[in-house]
């Protein structure tokens, strides 16, 4: 897949292109991007994303909205569901002040070449965000190009989004949370020297440092695999979130990872984890014997949870 970060870098010839930030890339926007994959396949264009790199409403509101994905994660989902291309732009105040009519005219249309486009229900556009479906598909009628919008998706009655993912993981509520994705809540991040205390007490801990603005569940311990780059199959595994409160020392929320029965020098590699099932809430111990107990119990527990959801999966 084809990526470009600026218009004047764009080299695309007629496109179906589905525009959004994606962020999370869940069930509803699979019904946005599967779209534009099928207008591109059926007048044989070329399928294309529009997205941003940062969230326009952490430029508008003036506060970091906390993500479920990174710019190369939502990237490498593009890219394995098929599409041809991408144009990612960073959201500044000179693309925020830019025009409904101005929008069409100079990235849809002298850019993009598009002949389909694909949104969702409720996107906006736009300076104050005065473009939305029923203008653009009136552009569309006058400048020769099919828009498709797509309805909302639900699940158990409610309207699959970003929004509310965030605040279902924010709350611990990790089913309902993966359901809504379709997949499991990942994060990535690149391991770092720790202080320690994990080998000190028998389980080792692979501390992650992690892209700014990226949201973590609910402080507490989880189940889940790992994937590494340089293993064929994800590992089991539990993730710790939080501040260690048994120890005291500890001043801001951690990732931390400890493999099932797995052994390796982890320090610089990427790992990500995949959060599969929560199994408690942070808690603070009397002593270090009785979190030693714990995490016994954790690992235990992991292992008979990870074990019923099958064997890891080869990726």
């Amino acid at each position: 897949m084809k990526i470009f970060r600026t218009l004047d870098a764009v080299q695309i010839g007629s496109s179906a292109c589905a525009i959004g930030m994606f962020d999370g890339v869940h069930l509803g926007h699979h019904m946005v991007l599967e779209q534009a994959l099928r207008a591109a396949k059926i007048n044989q264009l070329q399928s294309v994303v529009f997205t941003f790199n940062n969230h326009p409403q952490s430029l508008i509101s003036q506060t970091p909205t906390p993500l479920l994905s990174t710019t190369e994660e939502r990237l490498e989902a593009f890219g394995a569901m098929g599409f041809d291309a991408a144009l990612v732009l960073d959201f500044t105040p000179d693309v925020k002040d830019l025009s409904a009519e101005a929008f069409v005219q100079t990235i849809l249309l002298d850019t993009l070449h598009v002949k389909a486009v694909s949104i969702g229900y409720d996107h906006r556009f736009g300076k104050g965000r005065q473009g939305d479906g029923v203008y653009l598909k009136a552009q569309g009628e006058q400048l020769g190009f099919d828009v498709a919008i797509i309805d909302p998706v639900t699940v158990d009655q409610q309207i699959v989004s970003s929004t509310l993912i965030r605040k279902l993981l924010s709350f611990g509520d990790l089913e309902r949370a993966n359901h809504l994705l379709g997949r499991a809540y990942r994060v990535t991040g690149t391991v770092t020297q720790g202080v320690g205390r994990g080998r000190q007490i028998g389980f080792p801990t692979a501390n992650l440092s992690l892209p700014e603005n990226r949201l973590l569940p609910a402080q507490g311990v989880y189940a889940g695999t790992v994937s590494l780059l340089d293993e064929a199959q994800d590992l089991p595994a539990v993730c710790n979130i939080g501040l260690c409160p048994t120890f005291g020392d500890q001043l801001q929320t951690r990732m931390e990872v400890h493999l099932l029965d797995y052994q390796a020098d982890l320090y610089g590699k990427t790992l990500t984890f995949n959060f599969m099932h929560h199994l408690r809430s942070e808690q603070t111990f009397p002593s270090v014997q009785h979190l030693v107990d714990q995490l016994n119990t954790d690992c235990k527990t992991a292992k008979a949870i990870l074990g019923q959801s099958g064997e890891p999966s080869v990726r």
